[in-house]
């Protein structure tokens, strides 16, 4: 007697289906928690461990490089800067970028103050120094970086100020080797005749420049820099000396030539 053919239940056979479906995902899982059971203790420390290392990672290259190619600022910290470095902040006060503008190395005869610092930005890096000899006609020199500003465009802005006078004019050439812009005169230290002609000019008055009695010398030179800035190289002579003794311009020149030979500007 030939076999019944078995009606075929399509709803049992998807049932069965799923059935062993669960039975391996059961099977899989059970697998991945005996795993994770067995190895629980270095999964706990390798998680925490890769994390740090990530943040090692990201600090690191914060400290190693810095935005736009400036000087890598580390929690406040300037990364990398050489005693001898001039360095400006090219940025702002919220998104600071610091750049090495120049090197600067003191002259013989001068001595370095490291505790002068006129800026009010603590990380810009600057250089003073006075000499050693009172006799010597430049008595201090203050270098110090100077942001967003041409040598050329400072020293028409200085000129405007009318510091060195009517008469003053913009010099250009080469002091130390290096191509510079200065302005330099005699400066008036008479403060009582200062003010009075200050006075005078204005209520309106017609005021001529007080006479120079007491003074001192002074010379402004600027040698452009990296990011459109440029260097500043201050020299001064002793202040309120009487006229016939301030130094004279020749020999701040002849000063120029040997205190810009410690200049290396960046290019």
């Amino acid at each position: 007697m030939a076999a019944k053919k078995r009606k075929y239940n399509g709803a049992a056979q998807r049932a069965h289906q799923r059935n062993v479906e669960r039975a391996q995902y059961r099977a899989k899982a059970e697998k991945r928690k005996a795993f994770f059971d067995k190895y629980r203790k270095q999964f706990l420390i390798g998680i925490p461990s890769a994390i740090v290392l990530i943040i090692a990672i990201v600090l690191i290259c914060k400290a190693t490089i810095g935005p736009g190619g400036s000087i890598p600022n580390f929690f406040g910290h300037l990364q990398g800067v050489g005693n001898d470095w001039i360095v400006a902040n090219t940025g702002t006060s919220s998104d600071p970028r610091y750049y090495k503008m120049a090197t600067f190395t003191a002259p013989e005869g001068y001595t370095l103050d490291p505790e002068y610092h006129v800026a009010s930005d603590k990380l810009a890096r600057t250089a003073y120094c006075n000499a050693d000899d009172e006799e010597t006609p430049v008595q201090t020199i203050y270098v110090t970086g100077v942001p967003g500003h041409t040598a050329s465009e400072m020293a028409d802005t200085v000129l405007s100020y009318g510091l060195y006078g009517a008469d003053a004019v913009k010099h250009e050439g080469t002091l130390g080797g290096q191509d510079a812009v200065w302005l330099m005169g005699k400066i008036n230290d008479d403060q009582e005749a200062l003010e009075a002609a200050s006075a005078a000019a204005a209520n309106g008055e017609e005021v001529e420049e007080p006479e120079l009695v007491i003074g001192h010398e002074q010379m402004t030179i600027y040698v452009d820099s990296v990011q459109g800035g440029c260097v500043l190289v201050y020299l001064n002579s002793t202040a309120s000396t009487p006229v016939e003794n301030i130094p004279s311009d020749e020999s701040f020149l002849e000063a120029a030539e040997t205190i810009l030979a410690g200049l290396k500007p960046e290019k």
